[in-house]
């Protein structure tokens, strides 16, 4: 009979412990297989150390884990995963529920860092730092050459690709035949020409100088014989120091304005430097130069003030400097008899009269009006009054 107490006792023992294991779990016991996957539910919050173990967001096992939420519940397990937390060194694990907190040696995170396995969120990737693109190397585009489908060239400091064959068309114009380039780093833009004479009239220097002449439509290329450079130089030649330079800054400004806006319509904007397109190495006495200096009378009077052999050698008026020093010598020391007086540029604007300085250098007003506008333009850029711009 004492026998029997004791294995009635050890029994009822037996149950009463089973009964409390399963009053700790909704869905009884993580399964375990074989080959230590496991699926199993989230406790109520019962603790286990070693083995299987039912956590408060996830269940543990040796390999992958399919879990659902649960109440939170500490957990210690010899392997397995955790859905919401730990470190895994292997294995897989899908989202588990929120609050428990678990540690384990195998598997991995769902939202975290393991050193094996896969994430739910995508596994790492190992990203390159971008190769940065080669400079921008190739030649200078030129009017007339042919150009074949590929070719590269170098227009205004950007790449362009010809897209077709052409026969040298604008690459910022002809966009049926040619795209800007990707394939390579633009040199930057140099740095910006310094000039005393001028900085202290143009609010932004040699960009002001650029608005200045920037006509309405696309596709402008200024010569680069009329750079700010060029002109600056220009400046120091002896006997035209009174060029903008008289210390009234008003009346310097309106006769940059006007001298700039003239120069703007005789050079079409800078893009010719001979008459009619004329090759400069014609020996004749075309116009040449910032206000088109024409015959033969005038090209001996010119050089003779500049020191220049221009009778004997006309393309000098063609080339840099002088494209520049012929024209404020005409304005500032070239009178014309006809228009009464005063009969020279520099003297008709410092009485503030735009207009005359027109009809010294076209004899009459035909073009008066498309001269006012860009020295209106003019004056605006650099923060002057015009003053008066009939031409009479």
């Amino acid at each position: 009979m004492r026998s029997d107490r004791s294995s009635l006792g050890i029994s009822l023992l037996l149950t009463s412990l089973a009964l409390v294991y399963l009053g700790c779990s909704d869905a009884g016991p993580a399964e375990r297989s074989p080959t230590g996957i496991s699926t199993g539910s989230a406790g109520a919050g019962g603790a286990s150390t070693g083995g299987p173990a039912t956590v408060g967001t996830g269940s543990n096992s040796t390999g992958t884990t399919t879990s659902s939420s649960g109440a939170a519940g500490p957990s210690t397990g010899s392997g397995g995963g955790s859905a919401a937390g730990g470190n895994g060194t292997g294995g897989a694990s899908t989202s588990g529920g929120a609050g428990g907190v678990s540690s384990g040696t195998g598997g991995a995170r769902d939202a975290g860092i393991g050193t094996g396995g896969a994430r739910d969120a995508g596994a790492a990737v190992d990203v390159k730092p971008d190769v940065p693109l080669p400079d921008c190397n190739y030649p200078a585009w030129m009017s007339g050459k042919a150009y074949k489908q590929g070719d590269i060239v170098m227009d205004m400091n950007k790449p362009y690709v010809a897209l077709a064959d052409n026969p040298g068309l604008d690459p910022t114009v002809s966009t049926f035949y040619w795209a800007p380039y990707g394939g390579c780093k633009p040199p930057p833009p140099p740095p910006p020409t310094m000039c005393p004479a001028l900085d202290k009239l143009l609010p932004n220097g040699e960009a002001t100088y650029r608005d200045m002449f920037t006509p309405s439509f696309q596709g402008w290329v200024p010569l680069a014989a009329y750079s700010y450079g060029s002109l600056c130089n220009a400046l120091d030649t002896a006997g035209l120091a009174g060029f903008v330079r008289s210390g009234n800054v008003t009346q310097d400004k309106r006769e940059l304005a006007a001298f700039f806006a003239n120069v703007a319509l005789e050079t079409a904007y800078l893009t010719y430097t001979d008459e009619g397109g004329q090759p400069s190495t014609n020996q004749n006495f075309h116009g040449r130069g910032a206000l088109q200096i024409t015959g033969q009378a005038i090209y001996q009077e010119a050089g003779a003030f500049l020191g220049l052999n221009l009778s004997g050698m006309q393309q000098l008026a063609s080339q840099a400097p002088a494209v520049w020093s012929t024209g404020i010598w005409y304005w500032m020391q070239h009178a014309n008899p006809s228009v009464g007086n005063p009969n020279v540029c520099h003297n008709a604007i410092a009485q503030g009269n735009f207009g005359l300085t027109v009809r010294i250098i076209k004899g009459d007003c035909a073009s008066a009006t498309d001269r006012a506008n860009q020295y209106k333009k003019n004056c605006t850029l650099i923060g002057v009054d015009p003053g008066t711009t009939t031409c009479q």
